[in-house]
């Protein structure tokens, strides 16, 4: 059944906006006529562009101005529309009915667009992971995947609840770590502002005392005023040149061989490159984890997981991993050959394949490896705030002391 976007006044005049589905625009106006609503605008919810009855003011949401293929679910989005299908579906209520209720009581209006544009397809007799296709901004390869792998083997709403466990986990650990950044972050600031003001205010002043006097000074006095003259006469050039260098960082690393390189320079760095692999790690475990037991053939799982991971360079040794077990190889020999993965997650794979349990074993070695990652979080931002105090409490150090020396010597001077 087509659904409709529209904006009504109720019988107090207050404006609202919502979606409706009906058999045709007249039906929609009809509907919400019964709703005791006055409609203003309908608008075709699926296809973005439908005609609208009456033009929209100034504060009404123009599909013009956003288009379906542009409106995108956050992570957050679809974190908590992956956890409401599934505690849907689990109870049993049928897959199109879910996603109307979902898109209703969604209080965003791209959310509300999307999953209603979504029901349309399903209701149009397309699959659920087909209809997501059409939404790749929004729906993630592997997402879609995972879905798919449900619904061959019958069982979505397991996956589903899968899908949003590991969805769950992984916004934790964001919202975790942006949490514990923010105090850092802070005291960095704060420390960079003393620092420029000593720079470009107080250095300059004592300077001006002590050059005028025809001292010979200190060396680190030296350097310090000769730092202080060139921030003075050359931050807005350093500016500019670091707004640059940020923007073209920024289009470069969206390059696939650029960000080739990058990523393979990562994973070469000491302690930063074993987090990275580690991370890489968890996360293939626990997709492979999930498409396994949700009855997804091992090549099409692991192209699958091959997709989701965030590494080019992982990437390129899992479509490696993909060709050794296509010719017959064992995966946890074919994994191995690759130098990357840790010794446990080769162990527990290999078990898997001997037992027969491989999803069960995948499962438990991202367990594994996400508790490690959650200890050397810990520790990495127990270490960092410590570590900022140390480096900035050294640069103001610096500073006093080359205005210090100067005094210290001029008092040598007065009473030798």
């Amino acid at each position: 059944m087509p659904a409709f976007e529209y904006e009504a006044l109720d019988t107090r005049g207050k404006k609202s906006k919502g979606v409706i589905t009906a058999d045709s625009e007249v039906a929609a106006r009809r509907e919400l006529r019964g709703r005791s609503l006055a409609p203003l605008s309908i608008r075709d919810a699926d296809r973005g562009a439908g005609r609208a009855s009456a033009p929209l003011d100034g504060e009404g949401f123009s599909l013009d101005k956003l288009r379906l293929g542009q409106a995108q679910l956050s992570s957050r989005e679809l974190m908590l529309f992956t956890r409401q299908m599934a505690s849907l579906i689990g109870a049993g209520m049928p897959l199109a009915e879910t996603l109307g209720l979902i898109a209703e009581q969604g209080s965003k209006h791209h959310v509300r667009k999307i999953l209603m544009a979504v029901r349309v397809r399903v209701t149009e007799g397309e699959r659920f992971s087909t209809a997501l296709d059409g939404f790749p901004g929004s729906f993630p390869a592997v997402y879609r995947a995972m879905i798919a792998a449900g619904e061959s083997a019958g069982g979505l709403p397991e996956v589903l609840e899968r899908l949003a466990e590991y969805l769950e986990k992984d916004q934790a650990v964001r919202n975790r770590i942006t949490g514990a950044m923010i105090y850092p972050a802070v005291l960095t600031v704060v420390a960079l502002g003393v620092i420029t003001l000593l720079m470009t205010f107080v250095v300059p002043r004592i300077a001006e005392q002590f050059t005028g006097m025809g001292m010979d000074l200190p060396m680190l006095t030296r350097v310090m005023i000769a730092t202080s003259g060139f921030l003075q006469s050359f931050w807005p050039f350093l500016l500019a040149g670091l707004m640059a260098l940020v923007i073209a960082s920024t289009v470069l690393i969206q390059q696939k061989p650029v960000r080739a390189i990058v990523d393979a320079a990562l994973v070469r760095l000491p302690l930063l490159g074993g987090f990275l692999r580690q991370v890489e790690a968890a996360r293939f475990s626990r997709t492979m984890g999930i498409l396994i037991e949700s009855g997804s053939v091992l090549p099409d799982a692991l192209r699958a997981a091959q997709r989701a991971a965030g590494n080019m360079a992982f990437q390129t040794r899992l479509g490696d991993v993909i060709r050794d077990v296509e010719t017959g190889k064992g995966l946890s020999d074919a994994m191995r050959a690759r130098g990357w993965f840790p010794p446990l997650v080769l162990f527990m794979i290999a078990a898997g394949e001997r037992s027969g349990a491989l999803g069960d074993m995948f499962r438990r070695a991202a367990d594994q490896l996400e508790q490690d990652i959650d200890t050397s979080v810990s520790i990495g931002l127990n270490l960092l705030e410590p570590g900022i105090i140390l480096i900035l409490g050294v640069a103001v150090a610096l500073i006093v002391l080359s205005i210090l020396l100067p005094m210290l010597q001029l008092n040598t001077m007065a009473f030798g």
